[in-house]
């Protein structure tokens, strides 16, 4: 087995992995919003990752400098990695069921593909990764029904803002690159740092931090949402983005649907039917084929 292929297994797992995770996220935003506003989601879920993190840098003796050569760039990516996406996906949600926030989610890799073009050196536009995308994006769509569609405003809204939010995760992502050879640990934990520093105004104008009724479920949400999607997966997300590029790691949007329709089978007893096993396929052969490496070599 080569080095290159052993690479590439790694990066598909830890992919799927990410999948599995930020689309048990989704269920657990609709649990946190039975009794915490979005913008409490938001810096709740940002401040439990930043201190879950801190605490693992500190178990494994490593340095924490909040304030350091690479603050701003910390700062930014915290604002568009954290405070945004993290307000702006429980806002969403409220109004749309989950199985179309993800169909929106999804739509990031084709941002992703246009972004990564004029903006990094070695991550430029193909026809392979654009009938990659479209063939992904279809087994998204087929996984989880044609439901896409919103019928008013306030549904409109909703979706505009799941898709904002979903957005910054992309361009975030391009930024990270800038820092991805530090260790992925802690500059998750300052980008999370600095991402409650944002949110933290907010939450004290617009929090309800005196009257909150306590529920074992929401709270439990919350803090599965601040430790493994965020804090674990995130840190994670820097390793793929580091050794697969921002373009590949916007690919697991077609995964996460996969995943929602899943646990829909496995925790309320939904059916699983061909479509599922089709839309599987299709996302498989449309990450392969944008990955499909092209040899310029020609023969003699």
């Amino acid at each position: 087995m080569t080095k290159n292929f052993k690479t590439e297994i790694n990066n598909y797992t830890l992919l799927i992995f990410l999948g599995a995770v930020w689309a048990a996220s989704f269920v657990a935003i609709k649990f946190s919003n039975e009794i915490f506003n979005p913008i409490e989601v938001g810096f709740y879920r940002t401040a439990i990752g930043a201190l879950f993190l801190f605490c693992a840098v500190k178990f494994r003796g490593g340095n924490i400098t909040l304030f350091n050569e690479n603050t701003r760039l910390y700062s930014l990516i915290g604002f568009l990695n954290a405070s945004i996406p993290f307000t702006l996906l429980p806002y969403g949600l409220i109004t749309l069921p989950s199985n179309i926030g993800v169909i929106i989610l999804s739509a990031n890799p084709f941002l992703a593909l246009i972004l990564a073009h004029f903006f990094t050196l070695d991550e430029k536009l193909s026809i392979r990764k654009v009938i990659g995308s479209i063939i992904g994006f279809s087994g998204v769509v087929f996984a989880v029904g044609m439901e896409v569609l919103v019928s008013d405003l306030n549904s409109l809204i909703s979706a505009l803002a799941i898709y904002i939010g979903a957005s910054s995760y992309v361009i975030s992502n391009l930024i990270i690159r800038r820092i991805s050879h530090l260790p992925s640990d802690m500059v998750t934990m300052n980008t999370l740092f600095w991402g409650s520093i944002w949110l933290l105004p907010l939450v004290l104008i617009y929090g309800n931090l005196q009257n909150i009724e306590f529920s074992s479920i929401p709270v439990f949400a919350i803090i599965y949402l601040g430790v493994i999607p965020t804090g674990l997966a995130f840190s994670l997300r820097q390793v793929l983005i580091r050794n697969a590029g921002s373009t590949f790691m916007m690919q697991v949007g077609y995964i996460i649907p996969i995943f929602g329709v899943f646990y829909g089978w496995l925790f309320l007893g939904e059916i699983i039917g061909y479509y599922l096993i089709v839309s599987v396929i299709l996302v498989i052969a449309g990450i392969g084929i944008s990955r499909i490496r092209v040899n310029a070599k020609t023969k003699g």
